[in-house]
C-alpha cells in the first residue's frame, strides 16, 4: 500500500537515508561483499522510494542490477 506522505516534510537524515544514491551504495557494497546478484528497486513509496534485494521479484521495477 502506498502512503500519502508530503516528502518535504521528512527531516534530511530521512531523505538522505531514502536517496537512490544511498540504494546505490548499499549496493554496491553487498556487491562487494557477497559478489552474488544485487538489484536496486523502484517501490513507489515515498518513505522508502528505493529497496535493495538480492533476489527481486519478477514484478519488482529494477532500476539498477550488478551481477558478477
Amino acid at each position: 500500500m502506498i502512503r500519502a506522505v508530503d516528502t518535504g516534510s521528512l527531516s534530511p537524515k530521512r531523505q538522505m537515508l531514502c536517496s537512490r544514491d544511498n540504494a546505490m551504495r548499499v549496493a554496491e557494497q553487498i556487491f562487494d561483499q557477497s559478489l552474488c546478484r544485487v538489484s536496486v528497486l523502484s517501490t513507489g513509496d515515498p518513505l522508502q522510494p528505493y529497496r535493495v534485494s538480492t533476489n527481486p521479484e519478477v514484478l519488482d521495477r529494477i532500476i539498477l542490477e550488478m551481477v558478477a
